[in-house]
């Protein structure tokens, strides 16, 4: 019964995060992921520095030192404003309903607050995964896994970055076979996104804009589920007192 009912969790989750832009926070944080993505990555980035000369038999384009740099510039500020942009949504999900007058101010400069700690979170997770899924499949899978709630733990309470990773890794441990399901269905389905695009054969410009949306949906959707599973398992909303006196600070 207890196996069943956590894999009923975990389900629910899965189902949640899939159809979370129903909600308008999470809506219009895809909206905004999606055009910073598409815009910044594709018109700013892939046009502008004329990356995709590169892609066309007997051009080759050569940019200038200032573009170079205006393309990392705005490579590194896209990034930083999609990551932001989650620790946004997440702490907004995670505090807004412990606190009756949450103000935008008091969300925003929390935000701000955590949002280094996310940062670090967010890339450490993506390049544990990234290099175990280049290295061995199943190691990339088990590690992938066990960090996918750092960035949860990274904004829940006052907790340090050494503790968020520990508590991600004792939780995976704890429901091992519900966040090793999470982690391949999403994985699967990044699969299956690129390949969707690749398959259609449009022009660069669709094919980006495709890109920036079915990326944008799965980052949501994926973050949405992890954060839904964890707050069941460790029933993150019950402390609300102490939470409200975060914001009272605001």
């Amino acid at each position: 019964m207890k196996e069943q009912s956590r894999l009923s969790s975990s389900l629910s989750s899965l189902v949640y995060g899939l159809k979370s832009l129903s909600e308008l926070s999470s809506f219009f944080t895809f909206i905004s992921i999606s055009l910073i993505i598409f815009l910044f990555g594709f018109v700013v980035i892939f046009r502008y520095l004329g990356l995709g000369a590169f892609l066309n038999v007997g051009f080759i384009f050569t940019p200038s030192a200032s573009r170079i740099i205006t393309g990392e510039f705005v490579f590194v500020l896209s990034f930083l404003l999609v990551i932001f942009s989650l620790t946004t949504l997440f702490y907004y999900k995670l505090y807004y309903l412990v606190s009756s007058n949450l103000r935008v101010k008091s969300l925003i400069k929390r935000s701000l607050e955590v949002f280094p700690k996310f940062l670090i979170a967010t890339f450490t997770q993506a390049i544990i995964s990234i290099i175990g899924l280049i290295a061995l499949v199943i190691p990339g899978i088990y590690y992938g896994s066990s960090f996918m709630f750092f960035n949860f733990f990274s904004i829940y309470g006052n907790s340090t970055l050494h503790s968020a990773i520990i508590n991600s890794r004792r939780l995976a441990k704890n429901i091992r076979l519900e966040s090793l399901f999470i982690f391949v269905v999403y994985l699967v389905l990044l699969f299956v996104f690129i390949y969707l695009v690749s398959s259609f054969h449009l022009s660069e410009i669709y094919s980006a804009f495709l890109y920036s949306i079915f990326l944008s949906y799965w980052i949501i959707s994926y973050s949405n589920t992890v954060f839904n599973l964890a707050e069941k398992n460790l029933n993150v909303l019950t402390e609300r007192s102490a939470y409200k006196k975060m914001f009272s600070k605001g």
